[in-house]
């Protein structure tokens, strides 16, 4: 976390500060910004002014627990006993030479529009709106700046981290057509326990092992296979494989997220083709927007670019078989804290500034459906997910090359 660059932020958002509340590890965006790795047992703030010193606010027995904190936030502490101390100390801490402030930043989201900042509870609203008679407003975007700006390290470990993904993904396909060329029949479980011990092998770390869909599981998004229940993968069938990792070197390496999928056959069927090159299209739509509204020097919000992938595929007549967001927060977890490309789950307006990494990951998922005109109607899932990371100059695309077409894994 960037000092300067916080209080710049609030300076010109006309924002007086940044209270950072927390109990009991309720709000892991204060323990973030703080540097603490526990909280105490008792409630405490910590003021980010626009301009000065930061401040804290923290119970009498507690002292201990914040002699921790980050060297660059050490500054005045005050401590209060009983709830009537902390309500008159409150109102002071967040006064300054000027006066009161007018304007506060928490993490609170309006109507609850992007729940991963909506961490304070509506109780403790009251109570600062109260004690302070100032505005809340949400520090979403300083949630970004604080904790989703990747250093240069972060990004280089993602970057070596999609080269082992996209490793990954070529070894998990060529197992799979070297066990169907010899007659075997794979299970979906087969392929990712391959994925597995590829990517531990190579000193990777996930949290929860790959996808792999094939056809009608495809189409649930979260299907996941396990040891008691899979299915077998045949000559005909599509599959799905998802799969994601970062290294173990540092707390702060950084994931790498993608998503590929493949016929096994000779020549995918035509319907399935058509599905991909839909997927594509919204894909790439969605990068190309970005890079035009950034190249121009425009704000570029996630909710924009969500519109924008969503609105190729439904034109296409495929809208209601795309029902998750376009993309998600990537780094140090699968789905961080920065911007998602959503406006559909959530209401994410969040800018997409430079140094954050995402995921673009439109989906078509149609159970039942006869991709091969079998009569079989085996469903079909086709996703396409790439990593992009927003710089000074656009979009950069971490995770190429691309999937332009459907891989047919007998040609």
């Amino acid at each position: 976390m960037n000092l300067a660059t916080v209080q710049a932020y609030l300076a010109d958002q006309q924002i007086d500060g940044w209270l950072l509340y927390d109990f009991r590890g309720s709000n892991p965006v204060a323990l973030y910004v703080a540097g603490l790795k526990t909280s105490g047992s008792r409630r405490w703030f910590l003021w980010i002014p626009a301009q000065g010193e930061p401040r804290w606010l923290i119970h009498a027995i507690e002292g201990s627990t914040f002699r921790s904190v980050r060297r660059e936030l050490a500054g005045e502490v005050l401590t209060y006993a009983g709830w009537r101390e902390l309500e008159a100390k409150l109102a002071t801490l967040v006064r300054s030479p000027r006066g009161s402030a007018q304007r506060i930043a928490m993490e609170y989201s309006p109507f609850n529009a992007i729940p991963y900042v909506s961490l304070v509870d509506a109780g403790m609203k009251e109570l600062v709106e109260r004690v302070t008679a100032a505005q809340i407003v949400s520090s979403a975007d300083l949630v970004q700046l604080a904790q989703a700006v990747l250093s240069e390290a972060q990004i280089a470990s993602h970057r070596r981290a999609a080269a082992v993904c996209l490793a990954a993904k070529d070894a998990a396909f060529a197992f799979l057509r070297a066990r169907l060329a010899s007659g075997e029949t794979p299970t979906e479980y087969a392929v990712q326990q391959f994925i597995v011990d590829f990517l531990r092998a190579r000193g990777m770390e996930f949290d929860h092992p790959a996808i792999v869909a094939v056809n009608g599981n495809a189409a649930d998004p979260h299907y996941a296979p396990t040891e008691e229940t899979h299915a077998p993968i045949g000559p005909g069938d599509m599959v799905l494989i998802d799969l994601w990792a970062r290294e173990t070197q540092t707390p702060l390496d950084c994931y790498a997220d993608i998503t590929w999928c493949a016929y096994c056959g000779a020549e995918p069927p035509a319907k399935a083709r058509e599905i991909f090159s839909v997927v594509a299209q919204g894909r790439d739509a969605a990068v190309r927007f970005m890079q035009e509204r950034l190249a121009a020097g425009e704000p570029l919000h996630g909710y924009e670019v969500d519109d924008v992938c969503r609105g190729v595929i439904a034109a296409a007549g495929y809208g209601d078989a795309f029902f998750h967001r376009t993309g998600h927060s990537l780094g140090v977890t699968t789905h961080y804290n920065g911007v998602n490309i959503d406006n559909l789950e959530t209401q994410d307006r969040r800018r997409l500034i430079p140094g954050v990494l995402f995921t673009i990951e439109p989906g078509i998922y149609l159970p039942g459906f006869d991709f091969d005109d079998s009569g079989r109607h085996l469903g079909l899932g086709i996703r396409s997910e790439i990593n992009c990371l927003a710089t000074e100059r656009g979009i950069e695309t971490t995770t190429l090359p691309l999937q332009t077409e459907m891989i047919a894994l007998m040609a």
